[in-house]
This record gives C-alpha cells, sequence and structure tokens, in this order.
C-alpha cells in the first residue's frame, strides 16, 4: 500500500510541476530583450576606482632595474663587469725591446 500511495504521490506532484511550467515559460516569453540587456550581462565589471588603487599600491613594484655590479676576475685574466666582459693583456713584457725606449743615437750596448 505505500508503494501504491508513493507513486500516486510523485504522479500528482508531477502533473502539478508540468501544469506550472508552461505559465512561466510564457511570461519570460513575454519580455522583451534588447541588445543593451545583452551587452549589460557581458560586460566586465570594474572595480571601484578606490579600490583599485589601493590594490595597486599594495602590490610589490617591479624588481630593481641594475642590481649592484661589482668586478669579478675571471680565471683567464679577464674581468667581468655585468654583462660587459674587459680583457687586459699586456703584449710586451718588461724587457722586451717594444716596451723601452729605443736607446740615444751614438750609444750602442
Amino acid at each position: 500500500m505505500t508503494d501504491q500511495r508513493t507513486a500516486w504521490l510523485a504522479t500528482v506532484t508531477l502533473l502539478a510541476l508540468a501544469a506550472t511550467t508552461p505559465a512561466f515559460a510564457h511570461e519570460e516569453a513575454k519580455t522583451r530583450i534588447d541588445p543593451s540587456m545583452i551587452l549589460d550581462l557581458t560586460a566586465p565589471r570594474a572595480a571601484e576606482p578606490g579600490r583599485a588603487y589601493d590594490e595597486s599600491i599594495r602590490r610589490d613594484g617591479p624588481p630593481p632595474a641594475n642590481p649592484k655590479v661589482e668586478w669579478k676576475q675571471q680565471p683567464d685574466g679577464s674581468y667581468r663587469y655585468g654583462n660587459t666582459t674587459i680583457i687586459i693583456r699586456q703584449d710586451c713584457p718588461p724587457g722586451s725591446e717594444h716596451f723601452e725606449p729605443p736607446p740615444l743615437p751614438g750609444r750602442r750596448r
């Protein structure tokens, strides 16, 4: 008997819902839909100006453009400063002909 009562109650509930659904759909169809309504629904919402300003202040700023750079000596004798490499060569060792001034005329060694 409980199964019959449950089935009968479910049937009555479904019929009641089915009877009220077309009425709601009919009322909804009567309203005009303007393009401006659709654009208003799809438009992104902007934050309040004061709130957006406060959030921009709280955020961390960009990293410093040029971090502190120091001279670093490389194993081959060159130096690096940031991205720049400077090579210091001593092509003429002391005591060679090109390093010392030539002797004065008339004086030979």
